[in-house]
């Protein structure tokens, strides 16, 4: 019984943004995993921040948030 395997990218242009996001996205979760490990201590910690304030993780949260929806009202525009 043969068994196909279908990629969803393979049906798109292989150089697309998306998929270069995606891609540098998996790489910079790795490494800060990685930086984690090696150094022991939180990825903030390593930038001097102890304990954030509340404002800079709502900036962050809220600037995370637009970036999101942003691609992907982009993404489904394009289909």
């Amino acid at each position: 019984m043969p068994v196909s395997i279908r990629c969803e990218q393979s049906t798109q242009d292989g150089n697309s943004l998306d998929v270069w996001l995606g891609r540098l996205a998996m790489v910079g979760f790795a490494v800060a995993i990685t930086v984690e490990i090696a150094t022991g201590k939180g990825l903030l910690e390593n930038f001097g921040l102890t304990s954030p304030l509340p404002t800079v993780a709502l900036a962050v949260t809220a600037l995370v948030g637009v970036l999101t929806a942003v691609f992907i009202f982009q993404s489904a525009s394009k289909n």
